[in-house]
């Protein structure tokens, strides 16, 4: 959920702000009604950062791209259990995924 507080009230609320940002809301402080900052969970910063890197990365989007590829033409596999290498390319072998 995300929250819109003032900077006055963003000072005084400083410790309930951080309470609810470690449970996942957002808090977005304005300024004379303006948006001017976001209070996120550090989890929530480092998975932007990592995923702004990867969006950033030609190779990687690339492989995200042949990625998704894959998965519209059914090339996936499901597993259960631990996804050992041994069982990976046995049931890549009976999908026809791989071959040897």
């Amino acid at each position: 959920m995300d929250w819109y507080l003032t900077t006055s009230e963003a000072k005084q609320k400083l410790l309930t702000i951080i309470d609810e940002v470690e449970e996942g809301d957002q808090v977005i402080i304005t300024k004379h009604g303006v948006p001017k900052a976001v209070i996120v969970n550090f989890e929530q910063l480092q998975t932007l950062k990592a995923v702004t890197r990867l969006w950033q990365d030609p190779e990687a989007l690339r492989a995200m791209r042949l990625s998704l590829d894959e998965v519209k033409q059914r090339k996936t596999l499901k597993l259960s259990g631990a996804p050992i290498v041994k069982r990976i390319l046995t049931a890549a072998r009976k999908k026809g995924l791989l071959r040897g």
